[in-house]
């Protein structure tokens, strides 16, 4: 009978993990955490790392910790320009977003994701691949691959068991809590400069829940993310960004987030979002010292999850590397092509 209960449980556990993957509130500065083809779309490298800290105030609360890296890349040796764009000079205390690109594009990238709710803890590590190209002069394509290793367990020394004694959970779940399997996601995207459309797929494998000898009969459901946004110019200085996600999966209601970020020179943003059911959330980025980006999200509870007293955080780190401008050669050759005058002497 205990063996039939812990059998169930972990069916529950490995059902509720399988319908709810991650999503983040700022998917929109980080695409290709969600989809491997959307690396490399600014001709710069990017690393994040970040947290996310949901329902703060409930025990057992989700907590998810990612890092990425993602770049352009290039497998044959060209004469012809560097691959990566220059940056500005180190001193600057603020600099612009560089631009999104629209170019024939290598990109690949590695993500790694943490994820623990109450004692269930779930780590994936994927390399992603793609490949962009130009649909036009002003957009571009692009599709993605990846594939890598995850781990799904039970963290012993956070369940809390009404017999301490209890064969049947040491038997069957406390000798080896964890299950190592491939994992694969897979993404398409369209983008410009303005325009962002991502659409990508998660746990594509759809592989069932087995914990020491127990196999089950839940799986890690495939997930479907769809990401869309638009940058309207507000002058010379401002820019409208309304953004939309969608996460949907077997078994589960459809999850949409609504925001709207306003940025100011592409250098920082501020942002308004809500969340199906769920949150209301208010946010900030900032670009700082030439290379390093800062941004913090604000989420507190509303419908069903109000009465919990529910608050979420995510902060994100960014850092991205180029080349480093020559300004002393730029003004050597700016003085060769327009010399200055040299005054006669009467």
């Amino acid at each position: 009978m205990k063996k039939i209960i812990v059998i169930a449980c972990v069916s529950v556990a490995g059902l509720t993990f399988g319908q709810q993957d991650i999503q983040f509130t700022q998917t929109a500065s980080s695409p290709f955490l969600i989809n491997p083809a959307a690396g490399g779309l600014m001709n710069v490298a990017e690393v994040v790392v970040g947290n996310r800290l949901q329902y703060a105030g409930v025990d057992g609360r989700p907590m998810t910790t990612f890092a990425g890296i993602q770049s352009m890349v290039r497998f044959k040796k060209r004469k012809s320009k560097a691959l990566l764009s220059e940056l500005s000079s180190i001193g600057q205390t603020f600099y612009s977003t560089p631009q999104r690109t629209v170019s024939y594009k290598q990109v690949a990238g590695l993500t790694f994701i943490n994820d623990i709710i109450g004692p269930f803890t779930r780590t994936n590590v994927k390399a992603n691949i793609g490949v962009h190209i130009p649909l036009s002069q002003k957009l571009n394509a692009g599709i993605g691959l990846g594939v890598g290793w995850s781990n799904f367990g039970i963290d012993n020394s956070k369940v809390t068991l009404g017999n301490s004694n209890d064969k049947a959970y040491a038997n069957y779940i406390g000798i080896a809590a964890s299950q190592n399997y491939l994992d694969a996601q897979a993404g398409l995207l369209v983008y410009n400069d303005r325009l962002l459309v991502s659409l990508s797929g998660s746990q594509l494998f759809n592989n069932k829940t087995r914990l020491s000898s127990i196999t089950t009969e839940s799986t890690f459901q495939p997930h479907l993310f769809m990401l869309a946004s638009y940058r309207f110019d507000l002058g010379k200085n401002y820019g409208l960004e309304p953004i939309v996600q969608f996460k949907s999966a077997k078994h589960a209601p459809i999850s949409y987030d609504i925001a709207m970020r306003l940025h100011y020179m592409r250098m920082g943003w501020v942002s308004l979002s809500y969340r199906r059911q769920s949150a209301i959330g208010v946010g900030f980025g900032i670009n700082l010292l030439a290379r390093f980006n800062v941004s913090y999200s604000f989420e507190f509870g509303n419908g069903v999850t109000e009465k919990f007293g529910n608050t979420s955080h995510e902060i994100r780190l960014g850092f991205i590397f180029g080349h480093k401008r020559n300004m002393e050669k730029e003004f050597k050759q700016d003085e060769k092509v327009n010399p200055v005058p040299v005054e006669e002497t009467p």
